[in-house]
């Protein structure tokens, strides 16, 4: 058997290896030198070392502590990825990142296979590459969260769904692989995941009076899939919980972000469109050229099916009070689609004003690289000034670039190189901000613990926190770390002498200095901003070593 070499399928796949390689070019930078972040994150690769050295993969712990605000999906998968690797539950934190990377790859490929049969496949890759280079998805990418990978599912979900709706053959797999895209979603982030296709497949129903285009997915055999896919882990947590797992995840997690602003993260109906202005660039001087051209199109089902993608899915996020900038990232690629998809006629018809408005509204995201330029040179920091330095006449030269497609009115040069000025400086900021260590008062403070450990002859520290209860300390510091957030309790005897003992005590924190006078030295200080506590802290290291 020979094989032929056919020039026109490697014709045909060649955007699409273009567009993967864009998108790994795009994420890679700085998965391995961001240090982990708090809250979320550190919590979540902290459960899922703790999967790999337990075997279990049903509960889901944080320590000792039940963490039932999730399934399990974004565990497995990053357990999985920890398995592969070979290196066991101590594999570095660039392999639990790997299911968030590999979600925002597809994620990206994904809004291109939405975006041909609604606008062309040509449209289609210049959304597809303009979306990559967005600040919320290159931060998704770069973290072990369950976002990346959810808005994978929910993409694979609309691909079928798009097709369905404009009277495209689905095939037999097509059902199939909207259950399991539905499945997959719910075992991540359960209902969040089904909602976006849900609500897009209510609204056009609703909108239209019709559902008929729906009934392939009424296929027994695919929703038979996808409960067996989903169901047993749910009746095994539910057993093994008492129950409990709904308690967390519904009662505990979900309620209360749309009751209230959960964990001092509230803001105003309104705030992700004010946030638009940098969530949403470098696409967005696309979104604002094109959106007369959208408007005049809204009855065209190829607009029709995005505006049901993204207005019922942005209503409902801007009234919950919880606002946080990841959560209206599903709707990103129906907004860049849209963008792309009208261009060619908002080139060709837009007013001189509206080009005024769409030229400033690149200059947002520059501020962003500006701000972070700014703050490295006023501390002083050489590295992240050149990083961000190079960002910014990386994007600048893009931007050039993408000025003279503009006059020229070529909407694919146009989107390509929006693209690129977003990836090249979301790249280079993220790979400052890494080595801004400000922002990670918790790798400082182990870096302290680490050299005060060696000098008592420890080869790592035993961690205890003192009012810093970050989860990164944990990440760090092992399962082991105790955490004391009560005040007063230092005082109590809470914290004694042991062998290789070291605590990190936050000032103000509510802890007395009494600790120091049963047997622990001040070995150190750090100062910086904890990202997910949102303020600026003082750590006071403390060597406790000795016999208690």
């Amino acid at each position: 058997m020979t094989l032929a070499f056919r020039p026109r399928a490697i014709l045909r796949a060649g955007p699409w290896l273009a567009l993967l390689l864009f998108a790994v070019l795009a994420f890679v930078p700085g998965i391995a030198s961001l240090p982990v972040t708090d809250r979320d994150e550190a919590r979540f690769v902290q459960a899922s070392r703790q999967m790999v050295e337990s075997g279990d993969f049903v509960d889901i712990r944080f320590q000792d502590e039940a963490r039932h605000k999730k399934p399990v999906g974004i565990y497995w998968l990053q357990s999985a990825a920890v398995l592969a690797s070979g290196q066991g539950p101590e594999a570095g934190l660039w392999v639990y990142r790997l299911p968030s990377l590999i979600g925002a790859t597809l994620a990206v490929l994904l809004v291109a296979v939405v975006g041909t049969p609604l606008f062309g496949r040509p449209a289609a890759l210049a959304a597809a590459a303009v979306f990559a280079g967005g600040l919320v998805i290159g931060g998704e990418a770069r973290i072990a969260k369950t976002d990346a990978a959810l808005l994978a599912t929910i993409l694979a979900a609309q691909a079928v769904l798009v097709r369905l709706y404009l009277g495209r053959p689905a095939g037999r797999a097509g059902p199939l692989a909207f259950w399991l895209a539905i499945a997959a979603g719910t075992l991540i982030k359960g209902p969040i995941g089904p909602m976006v296709p849900a609500l897009t497949a209510l609204t056009l129903c609703l909108l239209d009076r019709r559902a008929g285009w729906l009934r392939p997915l009424r296929a027994p055999v695919p929703v038979l899939v996808a409960l067996l896919v989903t169901l047993p882990w749910f009746l095994a947590i539910t057993l093994r919980s008492n129950g409990t797992f709904w308690l967390g995840s519904v009662a505990t997690d979900l309620l209360p972000k749309i009751a209230s602003g959960q964990e001092g993260k509230g803001a105003p109906p309104g705030s992700y469109l004010v946030g638009l202005w940098f969530t949403f660039w470098p696409a967005t001087p696309l979104l604002v050229l094109s959106l007369p051209a959208i408007w005049r199109a809204r009855r065209e089902a190829a607009t029709r099916f995005c505006l049901a993608w993204v207005i019922p899915v942005w209503l409902l996020y801007e009234a919950i009070p919880t606002k946080l900038i990841h959560y209206t990232l599903p709707v990103f690629p129906a907004l860049a689609l849209l963008a792309a998809g009208h261009l060619p006629t908002a080139l060709a018809t837009a007013s001189r004003p509206l080009r005024i408005v769409a030229a400033v509204s690149f200059l947002p995201g520059l501020a962003l690289g500006i701000a972070i330029l700014g703050y490295a040179a006023a501390t002083e920091n050489r590295a992240a000034m050149w990083l961000a330095g190079a960002g910014l006449a990386g994007a600048g030269l893009a931007a050039t670039f993408a000025l003279r497609s503009f006059a020229a009115s070529r909407p694919l040069g146009l989107a390509a190189f929006l693209g690129l000025a977003g990836v090249v400086l979301h790249a280079s900021l993220i790979l400052a901000v890494a080595r801004m260590p400000v922002f990670w008062p918790t790798e400082a403070a182990m870096a302290l613990a680490a050299e005060t450990a060696a000098l008592n002859g420890c080869a790592r520290p035993r961690m205890a926190g003192l009012g810093y209860t970050e989860p990164s300390l944990v990440w760090r510091g092992g399962r082991d770390t105790r955490l004391y957030s009560g005040p007063g309790t230092a005082g109590a005897g809470v914290i004694r002498p042991g062998p290789c003992l070291v605590a990190v005590s936050l000032r103000d924190g509510g802890f007395t200095p009494d600790a120091l006078a049963q047997g622990c030295r001040l070995a150190g200080t750090v100062a910086g901003f904890a990202i997910g506590a949102g303020r600026q802290v003082t750590l006071d290291i403390l060597d406790c070593h000795g016999e208690p």
